[in-house]
């Protein structure tokens, strides 16, 4: 039986993951390659995730290699690199009350401040955040954090990435999975892991 259903973030609420457009939205604001800064980026996403320093703290790493940009736009730029794919929002929203709903994601502060006080996550009960508990997914402590917060088993949860690693992880640790990878697919995986729960109509 399924009790609760919890979800990723990034590549799920968004269209291809935050950072894959947060790195060209700054490489293009600052008129560099994106070549030039995605090494340095991506090397500073596992400390900034995991809550070691601040929006700051990226911004001189990546100034290291070689960005220049003043503070408010570097932090406009890098917190409006958000591409939605709204279909998520109408899922979330159409889930019945007796599920308890949550998050499970990477993220940064600022950005996880974001996301929480969105009028449209009012749905989602518990949010964990790498940031906050010290640990990314797919550490198997991360997924615990999850099951904690819920207060739900794994097994009786639905779990929905968009990285297969952290689906491998998840499903390694008991939870139920759906692996986002198009539309299409993840409502087939829903109805079948979720048959008493609609979907939008809009969905395929």
């Amino acid at each position: 039986m399924i009790r609760a259903i919890a979800f990723d973030w990034g590549g799920i609420f968004t269209e291809g993951t935050f950072d894959s457009s947060a790195v060209v939205a700054l490489a293009e604001a600052g008129g560099m390659d994106v070549a030039d800064l995605e090494a340095a980026y991506y090397a500073a996403m596992i400390p900034f995730e995991e809550g070691a320093f601040g929006l700051a703290g990226l911004q001189q790493r990546l100034e290291e290699a070689g960005l220049r940009l003043d503070a408010d736009t570097f932090a406009r730029t890098f917190l409006g690199a958000v591409r939605e794919r709204s279909a998520m929002y109408d899922v979330l929203q159409a889930i019945p009350e007796q599920y308890t709903v949550g998050m499970l994601s990477n993220n940064v502060p600022t950005l996880c401040d974001t996301v929480r006080d969105d009028p449209r996550m009012t749905r989602i009960e518990r949010f964990v955040f790498s940031n906050e508990i010290r640990v990314r997914k797919p550490d198997p402590r991360a997924f615990a954090a999850l099951e904690a917060a819920l207060g739900v088993p794994a097994a009786e949860t639905v779990f929905i990435d968009d990285a297969e690693r952290n689906v491998t992880a998840a499903r390694a640790y008991g939870l139920q999975v759906i692996h986002l990878t198009d539309m299409r697919a993840f409502a087939e995986a829903w109805r079948d892991l979720l048959p008493d729960v609609p979907l939008p109509h809009h969905l395929p």
